[in-house]
């Protein structure tokens, strides 16, 4: 369980990040809860009507909210969970300030860090943005405000996973919807040409609404599933996106999948909440990598 301590942590992170992130970040905070009301709330009572069909309504509305529950709570985690050296490798409880810059001495492959001073083990990175070293760092997500890594990568490909998902279903219901009970002209389009908007007057519009709500989802469907299939493929290989083909870490597929889902892969999909022990610790490579060899 979290701790008083983890979360206090955690919100003076969030508190240092860019205010163009944090806008992201509540962005789709916002969005998603907002598609979930619109569809239980309004589509899908005019497309079932109450409680003659009841039924319909909830074979949409159950798998409607499972994905939702799953989306909120796995990005939630992605930003909460802590693949950071600090705690693990640190024993400063502040970061030395920006500007020093980062440089490396090779000794046996291992890595100093001048801004977290100290020692940073193998497929550890420093993220300038967030001003601390990942374990395991496999890239900075904007919208979370924080680096993917070692104890929170599952989080973050479950995340995409349900967002493709979820996204997909939007497409298809929103545009039968609109397709049946609402009445879409070609000015409606206008609504994505910000700058048209504004000279011609803006003036929202029913079928404006729905426009905007099929484009963002035809975006987010096409921006997840690319990202899936990238990220899924690292994974597949044992890689995280600095690597390129580096064979050292692919210990085969089953082990490549537990290396970031943990020992229950294949339950993680249900919830977020699922404790999964991961087999590795993120800091000592070698010894993974030499027992595995062993094998």
């Amino acid at each position: 369980m979290a701790t008083i301590d983890q979360l206090w942590t955690f919100l003076k992170t969030v508190r240092k990040k860019s205010f163009t992130e944090l806008i992201l970040c509540l962005f789709l905070l916002v969005l998603i809860p907002t598609y979930y009301f619109v569809d239980v709330f309004h589509i899908l009572p005019c497309m079932y009507r109450l409680p003659s069909g009841s039924i319909w309504y909830l074979t949409h509305v159950l798998p409607l909210t499972f994905m939702v529950f799953n989306l909120l709570t796995n990005f939630v985690a992605v930003m909460y969970a802590d693949s950071s050296v600090v705690g693990r490798l640190l024993t400063v409880s502040e970061y030395t300030p920006k500007g020093i810059q980062y440089y490396s001495e090779k000794k046996e492959d291992i890595m100093y860090c001048t801004i977290c001073q100290c020692n940073v083990p193998l497929r550890c990175w420093h993220c300038d943005i967030c001003n601390v070293c990942i374990l395991t760092r496999d890239h900075h997500c904007t919208f979370s405000t924080t680096c993917v890594g070692h104890y929170n990568r599952r989080y973050f490909l479950w995340f995409l996973l349900y967002l493709s998902a979820a996204s997909f279903y939007e497409i298809i219901l929103i545009g039968y919807y609109t397709y049946y009970k609402v009445t879409i002209t070609f000015s409606d389009f206008m609504v994505l040409v910000p700058f048209q908007s504004i000279i011609s007057g803006f003036h929202l519009t029913v079928g404006q609404i729905f426009v905007v709500l099929l484009t963002l989802n035809l975006i987010a469907v096409t921006m997840s599933s690319l990202l899936l299939i990238y990220h899924l493929n690292k994974v597949r290989k044992g890689l995280v996106c600095h690597e390129k083909q580096e064979s050292n870490y692919d210990f085969g597929l089953m082990r490549n999948l537990e290396t970031v889902f943990g020992e229950k892969w294949y339950i993680t999909w249900i919830s977020p909440f699922i404790k999964s022990k991961l087999p590795y610790n993120g800091i000592d490579w070698h010894s993974h990598v030499d027992q595995y060899k062993t094998k």
